[in-house]
């Protein structure tokens, strides 16, 4: 596979393909047109996994508008009875009237119940597939996106969507079928009934139409301004400390307003454009309203429409100006709901990276092998690594070293397989990574990164992050953390990326993290970097200790990167990496004795 550009083959498994909104797994590439649909038609198609609640939805929308019709109708056929002196069973009518009013107020809180109940049913599996897209998708795809930008689109653009599914695809469907029953009980009366008033509703219908282009442009601007200033103020709450240090609160209070007033300004843009349409939908409904009530009134002063029929005549043929308005409403926000559509849509609908194999096999544990191994970010930029091989083997610790931009944290990643190879190959235990479940992998991998994040959640709850049921007394105590070092012991709040804590207590706890996972591989990439001589000495120790005692085939396998003199000179076995090569390995008594080493002409220029 060519990194950075991977394209999901036809061959490739339901599991490997983006998934559809309605929570099942997209068909091959041109099996089914709704995986690369219109992203508004992909995502109507969420509601096949809730039918039953659409057609709730469905049939109480299109039971209260034809109930609300039925009644306009009878309380018509009533007034023009008593203008014409005609006598009219008033008990039945009223009866019927009042049955019409029950059943049109019963509907309408039906349907409000079952619309949004099937809103936020379809918006809950929506979010899990985004929460899943972003996992199957991450670091690669991510790189450059802002979190505040994806938090938009998870948060924001999603709850955005809520129009679509509780007042828009259901009500389009009944609007259409009060609109041409309206019609058709208008033409039997006289069809010149309908020579203004359906014209005019057509009319009415395409008024989203003409400003579609704007209303589009609309849409995404809002979105963007929304994402960009939402994805300002998490970096500014993220690094308020840093931003209160130089002095920069002025300054960024100001690109904080300038993003705000850019907000505004698509607000209003919007909102004006919205208003247009209404305006324009409201001048051609009060005409058509106006051109029916004189064509009626011709056709009672001509003969051809009896009196009494005036009032029903009236109400059949304005019939179809109702849902008219009303598609117009729902479709007057088309741009904001489509500018959202296509933000969730383009992220759902990632390829993966890396591709689960078809048929996983199990995964052993055993030492690392990178064979040969190549590797570049895009197919056409510069090979980052160049034919890279070492071993690390059970019960070793194996420091690689380089100076930066040398390929030592493509390594790490390309073992936890966030990309694959180009050339050559990576196994544990004689598999190679891309034959391995992700599960599996994780299992066998576990990696310490050099920049932590901890949660906004207790001491137990973050060493436990992989491990639900780990021992994390053990963990914390492996990891060189004792009982009495925080106020509230295991239940001590770390706070949000950890701020309650020292950088050396968050690079231990870690370091307990990943000990409770207990993987076989253990990556700590720079993770001693925060800790003074003693503690790094002391964890060292520790974690040779709870490798070695690990069951297993010889002990845990420790990868390390490393920069520090004190942490190189530990390890068993030393790859020294420049360029994307591997240009020595070798114990590091042998290397550092020798004066022509690259090992010692890096230690010394550190």
């Amino acid at each position: 596979m060519t990194a950075g550009a991977p394209t999901p083959s036809p061959e490739t498994t339901a599991a490997d393909r983006p998934p559809l909104p309605d929570g099942t797994a997209a068909p091959p590439p041109g099996g089914d047109p709704r995986a690369d649909a219109h992203p508004m038609i992909w995502l109507a198609s969420a509601v096949a996994g809730h039918r039953r609640a659409f057609a709730a939805t469905l049939l109480s929308n299109l039971l209260g508008q034809t109930a609300a019709l039925a009644a306009a109708v009878t309380g018509a056929w009533l007034l023009g009875r008593t203008v014409a002196g005609q006598a009219a069973p008033l008990d039945v009518a009223g009866a019927v009237l009042g049955g019409l009013v029950v059943v049109v107020t019963l509907a309408t809180w039906w349907e409000m119940y079952v619309a949004h109940d099937l809103a936020y049913l379809v918006l809950a599996r929506l979010r899990g597939r985004v929460y899943d897209a972003l996992a199957r998708i991450a670091p690669a795809r991510l790189l450059g996106r802002r979190s505040g930008d994806l938090s938009a689109a998870v948060l924001s653009d999603v709850e955005t969507l809520e129009w679509l599914f509780a007042h828009t695809l259901a009500q389009l469907v009944t609007a259409a079928t009060v609109l041409v029953c309206g019609a058709v009980g208008a033409a039997l009366l006289d069809p010149i009934l309908l020579a203004v008033s359906l014209p005019l509703a057509l009319c009415v219908l395409t008024v989203p139409f003409w400003l579609r282009r704007t209303s589009s442009r609309h849409g995404e601007e809002l979105r963007e301004a929304t994402a960009e200033l939402t994805s300002d103020v998490v970096d500014t709450v993220q690094g308020l400390r840093e931003i209160t240090a130089f002095g920069a609160l002025e300054r960024r209070r100001d690109l904080l307003a300038a993003k705000t007033r850019r907000l505004a300004r698509a607000q209003a843009a919007n909102a004006s454009r919205g208003g247009l349409e209404a305006a324009l939908t409201d001048a051609l409904l009060a005409v058509a309203a106006a051109g029916t009530l004189l064509v009626v009134s011709a056709l009672v002063r001509s003969g051809e429409l009896a009196v009494a029929d005036g009032p029903v005549a009236m109400v059949l043929a304005a019939a179809s100006l109702g849902p008219a308005s009303q598609v117009a409403l729902l479709l007057k926000e088309y741009g904001t709901l489509r500018a959202a559509a296509g933000r969730v849509h383009a992220l759902v609908t990632a390829p993966p990276n890396v591709t689960e194999p078809a048929a996983p096999r199990p995964p052993l544990e055993g030492e690392v092998v990178f064979e040969d191994v190549r590797f570049r970010y895009t197919p056409d930029g510069p090979e980052v690594l160049r034919g890279v091989s070492f071993t690390v083997r059970p019960g070793q610790t194996v420091a690689l070293v380089g100076p930066s931009g040398a390929g030592k944290s493509t390594c790490v990643s390309l073992l936890l397989r966030y990309w694959d190879p180009d050339g050559g190959r990576i196994t544990v235990g004689g598999v190679p990574l891309n034959e391995l479940a992700d599960a599996d992998l994780r299992r066998l991998v576990t990696v310490v990164p050099q920049d932590v994040h901890l949660f906004a959640g207790s001491l137990a709850e973050n060493v436990r992050l992989g491990a639900p049921g780990a021992p994390v007394e053990e963990a914390l105590r492996d990891a060189q953390i004792g009982p009495g070092e925080f106020p509230d012991g295991l239940d001590t709040v770390v706070g949000e990326r950890g701020v309650a804590l020292s950088g050396g207590q968050r690079a231990r706890v870690a370091v307990a993290r990943a000990l409770a996972v207990d993987a076989p591989v253990l990556v700590l990439d720079e993770a001693v970097a925060n800790l003074d001589a003693e503690n790094e000495a002391r964890l060292a120790e520790a974690l040779e200790a709870a490798g070695a005692g690990r069951p297993g085939a010889g002990g845990r396998a420790t990868l390390v990167v490393a920069h520090r003199l004190s942490t190189i000179r530990r390890a068993d076995h030393v790859v020294v990496l420049e360029g994307g090569r591997v240009t020595e390995q070798g114990a590091f008594a042998d290397l550092a004795a020798d004066p022509d080493s690259r090992l010692s002409w890096l230690l010394a220029h550190q």
